[in-house]
């Protein structure tokens, strides 16, 4: 036999663990899922933007405008940055203006110096200085930049060379507004809103004002380190619940399964299996089931055991006096001696013939009880053929009664050829037994759930310390008058085998009179009334 690999893990605790994680990460990975809470804040950031861009438009259109010499309206560079400083503490976005004829006028992230223009950009602090915290929230929000947000964005221009490179600027010229979303060169989020600057319906030049999307990426990134925290949390829960789940399930499993191997070893270990019945659950089924097969199983090795040493203590009798009828007869001469002789190993052949055919039926019966299909009958009809045929085959004519209350409907379950076979080995067992003028009557009653055949026969009493012995195999208890080793002993027991395997019980008792007479011998049968008794 090859053994087995001692298991530390129980396989069902890496299911279980992979189901629960799994199912987890699917609802985690939903939940970090930030792409349509980031469009619906890049929507509504975009219209605050376009709201400041308009306001932002008509006062460069009231306060940036001076006439030219023949009364047109123009835009100028200065009044325009005067305009700008005064809403620059209310307006902190970035602002780009062009005039009419294409040709940039100011910037607000540039300042005009003797070298000229110096743009102004807004850095982060150095990666080293920053809080430890701050280092890890800011990688875990590189990390989660790479769940899919299908924001769809494009990217914004890396090199700015005249009007037409800033997005909308154009089409602001032509008195149209145009906002939208972009990937700035690092990667983060940019709003942009391009608009004319109009005094009525002259366009007098175009502005675009961006800001930012950091506040977005940010709220972003916050939702999602709180749903990973509670992703954590809940993985950690998940993790001593099924730790919980393995040493309730996946640990018993084993241990069942370890002593169920030992017992296949040596069922002397049968008191191995670990007995989980205080369990109600399916864990407590299990180790029940397991120990109960196990006794059986034990029982049934032994049964068999005393069975062949039953067996073998039988078959000796008679083949101990075949073989002494066999010796003798070599050494006598006489004819008489000889016959005599003969008619012993005769009777002592029929005899062990006799007893190796009722030893195969009851070695064969355990098989035939697994296979035997049971059905539901009607008892009565039932009783009714066996009496019939008995009274036939025993001419019990007017001997063999069946009592049954008219009116009365009983119902079982079970094999009709195996009760059949018990009932034939009563009465004829209570035959061998009958008095001449004797009597042997079945009667049919309900207690409660059960059905109650009695058969009494009219034959001797039983001795009290042999009515449980009768029922055991090879045992036999018989008239006087008859011839021996007619009988093998094994009738009752194969009777009380079939009627346990219906579930019933079987037995034997003396009916006796007030004052203590016998009056007859009464052997009772109880078997599960099936539906539809009545």
């Amino acid at each position: 036999m090859i053994r087995k690999a001692k298991r530390y893990v129980s396989p069902i605790t890496l299911r279980i663990l992979a189901v629960n994680i799994w199912a987890l990460l699917i609802l985690a990975f939903g939940l970090l899922y930030s792409g349509q809470y980031e469009r619906e804040m890049i929507d509504g950031e975009l219209h605050s933007l376009q709201v400041e861009g308009r306001l932002l438009s008509a006062a460069l259109a009231g306060g940036g405008v001076r006439e030219t010499l023949e009364g047109n309206p123009i835009l100028t560079q200065d009044l325009s940055l005067h305009m700008l400083r005064k809403l620059a503490d209310s307006n902190p976005l970035r602002t780009i203006l062009y005039g009419k004829d294409g040709k940039m006028l100011l910037d607000s992230n540039q300042l005009q110096g003797p070298g000229g223009a110096i743009e102004i950009v807004e850095l982060d602090p150095p990666f080293a200085t920053w809080p430890f915290g701050k280092k890890i929230s800011y990688s875990l929000q590189k990390a989660l930049k790479l769940i899919p947000a299908q924001l769809d964005l494009d990217a914004y221009p890396k090199q700015i060379k005249g009007i037409e490179s800033y997005p909308g600027m154009v089409k602001a010229l032509r008195g149209e507004e145009t906002s939208g979303a972009w990937y700035d060169t690092e990667g983060h989020i940019l709003l942009t809103d391009s608009l004319p600057v109009q005094n009525l319906k002259d366009v007098l030049g175009a502005v675009m004002v961006q800001k930012s999307g950091r506040n977005i990426e940010e709220a972003a990134h916050s939702v999602q380190m709180t749903v990973l925290k509670l992703f954590l949390c809940a993985l950690l829960t998940t993790l001593l619940l099924s730790i919980y789940l393995t040493e309730t399930i996946g640990m018993p499993i084993l241990r069942l399964a370890d002593a169920a191997e030992k017992v296949e070893q040596s069922l002397l270990l049968k008191e191995s299996i670990p007995d989980f019945s205080y369990r109600h659950d399916e864990i407590g089924k299990l180790s029940t089931a397991l120990r109960s097969m196990t006794t059986a199983l034990s029982e049934r090795i032994d049964a068999i055991g005393n069975f062949a040493a039953d067996v073998a203590h039988e078959i000796k009798n008679p083949l101990a006096s075949l073989k002494s009828a066999v010796e003798t007869f070599m050494m006598v001469t006489e004819p008489d001696r000889q016959k005599k002789l003969l008619s012993i190993i005769g009777n002592d052949v029929d005899r062990l013939d006799r007893l190796i055919t009722d030893i195969s039926s009851a070695s064969r019966l355990d098989s035939e009880l697994n296979r035997a299909q049971k059905v539901t009958f009607d008892l009565v009809k039932f009783l009714q053929d066996i009496v019939r045929n008995e009274t036939e085959n025993l001419g019990l004519k007017d001997r063999l009664l069946l009592n049954i209350e008219r009116g009365r409907k009983f119902t079982v379950t079970g094999n009709k050829t195996q009760l059949g076979q018990v009932m034939d080995n009563l009465i004829q067992n209570a035959d061998s037994f009958l008095p001449p003028e004797g009597k042997i009557t079945m009667s049919c009653l309900l207690q409660t759930d059960k059905i109650v055949i009695h058969i009494d026969n009219d034959g001797p009493p039983i001795p009290d310390k042999k009515l449980e012995s009768i029922f055991e195999r090879f045992y036999s208890e018989r008239p006087s008058s008859e011839k021996f080793g007619l009988h093998s002993g094994l009738g009752l027991s194969i009777s009380r085998q079939i009627i346990r395997d219906h579930k019933g019980a079987i037995f034997a008792r003396n009916i006796t009179s007030e004052k203590g007479q016998h009056l007859y011998v009464r052997f009772t049968i109880i078997l599960p009334a099936a539906e539809g008794t009545k």
